[in-house]
């Protein structure tokens, strides 16, 4: 009995929705069929606007990501480095910066500390 109802009134929609060959916009009334035109229109402007959004975003990130600070210092920052190498001149090596250095000669012995 149900199911014979349910079988009626799926029918009789079916049958409702293939009488009616106008697509669904023209079927609504001027007002409302504004409406929805406008709620459209509006979605895909932000949406637009997203993508839109999305690229300069990411233009601005690789844009950062390329920069290379210069090697210009500020003021203080240079007579700070003259004062760091001026107070660290006793513990320096003496030698041209671009000798090799040689610190510790191997040998087969272990050398323990303590």
């Amino acid at each position: 009995m149900v199911i014979g109802a349910l079988f009626t009134e799926l029918g009789s929609a079916a049958l409702i929705a293939a009488t009616s060959v106008e697509p669904v916009l023209e079927q609504l009334d001027k007002p409302r069929r504004a409406a929805v035109v406008m709620a459209l229109l509006g979605l895909t402007l932000v949406g637009l606007f997203l993508i839109t959004f999305v690229l300069v975003g990411g233009h601005w990130v690789r844009r950062l990501a390329r920069h290379r600070p210069g090697g210009s210092r500020p003021a203080g920052q240079a007579a700070g480095v003259s004062q760091l190498k001026e107070s660290l001149q006793g513990m320096l090596p003496e030698g041209k910066t671009d000798d090799t250095m040689l610190i510790d000669t191997y040998s087969k012995d272990t050398k323990v500390d303590g």
